[in-house]
């Protein structure tokens, strides 16, 4: 199995990164979906990646062309708008590869695309920041994906490897998927959740003891909760966590942060919201992200604009 052409979905900071590699690599053969005045922008505008301009196609969702792939990199709040807008691009050999935040967007999307391959995914140490339409990266990002597990890569999973190492974008295929998800997860949660109410780029938590004891509280009742559910993550996931935080530029911002200085809309429904729901579920207690969690909705209740 080859991949051939590949459809982008969310042209924000994390799929600005990848599109730039793609486009690169496929030339007319990658494509932005998106419909409107979104789609005129693009097209107008193009995208800056460190200074760089690229100018990919933009296809609507009512095109006539379907893809090999299609890497969903949106909001979770936009996930239902997006699968209507890639509903009439997928035929039935379409892989699937979703990049969101959170633990749900992989099901989701199999739910709707029932006969399709569609793979947990993710991206790790990418410390992009979006500006308009310039976007500056300047970490070493991973893509980390693949099905439920993976001891044997299945033929899916082994050709969106040979695309990926094609066009330069470092990635890794885990054995279980879950475990990473519920990873990047935790790190979801305490980094970012921490850095929207305190304002604080990656540098200014890492140098800030206070931040980062708050940050590991609220990351270590993801890991409560993970045993209450069998997910079980260990000493392995926290070290990948920490790693991962030691790493990150120190300019950079997170997602949640960039939101809340541009008064938008949070996941943070995705991140302590659904941890706080699984938690009561099974009588656990998550005192850290309840107040995490209600200090990020009274900031969005209280925008200006």
């Amino acid at each position: 199995m080859q991949i051939k052409n590949v459809a982008m979905i969310g042209a924000g900071a994390i799929g600005g990164v990848y599109a730039y590699s793609l486009h690169k690599l496929l030339g007319d053969n990658f494509a932005f979906i998106a419909n409107g005045k979104r789609k005129e922008r693009l097209q107008k505008e193009g995208l800056y990646l460190n200074g760089e301009h690229f100018n990919p196609k933009v296809v609507s969702s009512d095109g006539d062309t379907t893809f090999d792939l299609i890497i969903v990199s949106v909001k979770n709040y936009q996930l239902q708008s997006a699968i209507e807008d890639m509903r009439n691009l997928v035929n039935e050999n379409t892989i699937i590869l979703t990049l969101l935040n959170g633990i749900s967007a992989r099901d989701i999307l199999q739910e709707e695309f029932k006969d399709n391959h569609v793979l947990y995914g993710l991206a790790i140490k990418i410390d992009a920041v979006k500006v308009g339409n310039k976007i500056t990266q300047t970490s070493n990002a991973i893509i980390q994906f693949g099905d439920k597990y993976n001891k044997e890569m299945s033929e899916g999973v082994l050709a969106v490897k040979n695309l990926l190492n094609d066009a330069k974008i470092n990635n890794q295929v885990f054995e279980d998927m879950i475990k990473t998800i519920w990873t990047k997860w935790m790190l979801n949660i305490g980094l970012n959740q921490v850095s929207a109410i305190s304002g604080a780029t990656y540098g200014v938590i890492k140098n800030t003891p206070e931040l980062l004891t708050l940050v590991n509280k609220a990351m270590m009742e993801v890991m409560k909760v993970s045993l209450a559910c069998n997910i079980n993550l260990g000493n392995e996931n926290w070290e990948r966590v920490q790693d991962v935080i030691n790493t990150l530029s120190g300019d950079g911002k997170t997602s949640l942060l960039q939101d809340i200085e541009n008064q938008r809309k949070t996941e943070v429904e995705y991140f302590s919201g659904t941890l706080i729901k699984i938690a009561k579920e099974h009588n656990v207690e998550v005192p850290v992200n309840e107040v995490l969690y209600n200090f990020i909705k009274a900031k969005e209740k209280n925008y200006t604009k």
